[in-house]
């Protein structure tokens, strides 16, 4: 069978489903619908011969329908829109006997009606909530994979970590000025807790290490005190990478409560000397990938107190903060 003669049988379907849909009531349901999918297909390639439509392998398989190597992944919407949030992007159930994948698509609100269309075109967007997954809008020509610079057969055929390399990707170039990635998990691992603990409840050795990450990889809390937003980073670092929520940032640095007893003078130098030894500790132990992602460069752990200060040196402008921080560095 040739794609067209396969698109042939998918015009004639969607023709006879929309009529279905908008005639009966209980085809709106998506077990319902999907069944009735099934039916009109097998009806009508009675009609074509040689064509066998099928379930496929496992009841969660995907796509849900084969018909002599192509794929048929049906989708429902109770709303007056032809979008739908769709599968894993892993496929991880995808039925190896399908070769090319298609979608036929239920739009049961205001004037039901019935599309299908080349799976991959459909693809628009990926959404995440405790995995990615592909969004399929079915009156929009976006196809996601053009904007990875990646074939939707390629993609598939990768690894998880690759998948996910470009779902990374993709979503960093969508993101709007202080915005960050919330965490994507990958298939093969079960991600962070989706429990989000305060920052106040957390013990104190807690506390410094997770203020010692963040001094270390965002310098620009060292920026004058009119740089508005300078502590946000920290916030969202705290988030993606901890799971913690921190609604008092600022606090963490420029706190009498983190200065020492001592009051007046600079409260930041003070708190930030203080936890030099979890700085040099954070410094030795974080990965190099989150060295790369908060510095645009990837630094060896031996050499980063030594950029550290270099950059916050930047940050201060008005004052050297490496002439009070780990003073010793200089002398290497």
């Amino acid at each position: 069978m040739t794609r067209d003669e396969f698109e042939n049988l998918l015009d004639r379907a969607v023709e006879q489903l929309g009529n279905d849909i908008r005639q009966n009531k209980a085809y709106h349901a998506p077990d319902a619908f999907q069944q009735r999918v099934f039916d009109v297909l097998q009806e009508l390639a009675k009609t074509q011969g040689a064509i066998e439509v099928k379930p496929t392998f496992h009841p969660h398989a995907f796509p849900d329908i084969r018909a002599n190597g192509y794929g048929i992944e049906v989708k429902t919407t109770s709303k007056d829109s032809w979008l739908s949030v769709g599968n894993s992007v892993f496929e991880g159930m995808r039925d190896a006997s399908v070769k090319e994948i298609y979608v036929v698509f239920g739009k049961m609100g205001g004037m039901p009606s019935v599309k299908w269309g080349r799976y991959e075109d459909r693809i628009t967007h990926v959404r995440i909530s405790h995995a990615p997954r592909f969004v399929l809008e079915m009156d929009r020509d976006s196809s996601l994979f053009p904007k990875m610079n990646i074939s939707y057969d390629k993609f598939y055929a990768l690894p998880p970590e690759e998948k996910m390399r470009h779902i990374r990707q993709y979503s960093r170039n969508r993101l709007k000025p202080g915005e960050r990635l919330w965490w994507l998990e990958d298939e093969d691992s079960p991600g962070k807790p989706l429990e989000i603990k305060l920052y106040m409840s957390l013990t104190q050795p807690e506390k410094i290490k997770l203020r010692a990450q963040g001094a270390l990889l965002f310098p620009q809390i060292l920026a004058g005190s009119r740089v508005k937003d300078k502590y946000n980073d920290v916030a969202f670092f705290f988030l993606k990478y901890h799971n913690v929520f921190c609604p008092q940032t600022r606090d963490l640095y420029s706190a009498g409560s983190v200065a020492g007893k001592a009051r007046g003078g600079n409260y930041l130098l003070r708190s930030l000397q203080n936890i030099e030894k979890q700085i040099a500790e954070a410094a030795r132990q974080l990965p190099n990938d989150l060295i790369e992602e908060y510095w645009g460069e990837p630094v060896e752990p031996a050499d980063r107190i030594k950029e550290w200060l270099k950059r916050i040196d930047r940050q201060a402008k008005t004052w050297k903060p490496s002439g009070h921080l780990f003073k010793d560095e200089g002398k290497k």
